[in-house]
């Protein structure tokens, strides 16, 4: 699992599928889906998306990139897809997201 985690940190925007992480941790695919379920608590794909979303909403707090930028950054083909993946996630789209978290610096 620790291989698998590494890789899939390292490459963050990397377009993964169930093959790769298994390949790296040396097990099939459904072996390493059961197994890293078991240890992680959920599915690669889903753990993988919301590292994807911590990243980028530590990146709208602190960074000056786009968001088509940050999109591209974290794995996705376009800044739309991007933007709903992450208003499913967080709640808010990624420039209310940032201009919040922007008002919220300057008020402390």
């Amino acid at each position: 699992m620790g291989a698998a985690l590494r890789a899939t940190h390292a490459d963050v925007g990397r377009r993964w599928t169930l093959d790769e992480p298994a390949a790296v941790s040396h097990m099939s695919r459904s072996t390493f889906a059961a197994a890293f379920k078991a240890k992680v608590g959920t599915a690669h794909l889903t753990y993988l998306s919301d590292w994807r979303m911590s990243l980028a909403r530590d990146a709208l707090r602190t960074d000056t990139r786009s968001i088509s930028e940050l999109a591209a950054a974290t794995g996705y083909e376009s800044e739309s897809a991007f933007s709903t993946a992450f208003r499913r996630v967080v709640g808010a789209s990624p420039r209310h997201f940032r201009d919040e978290a922007r008002q919220q610096a300057r008020v402390e």
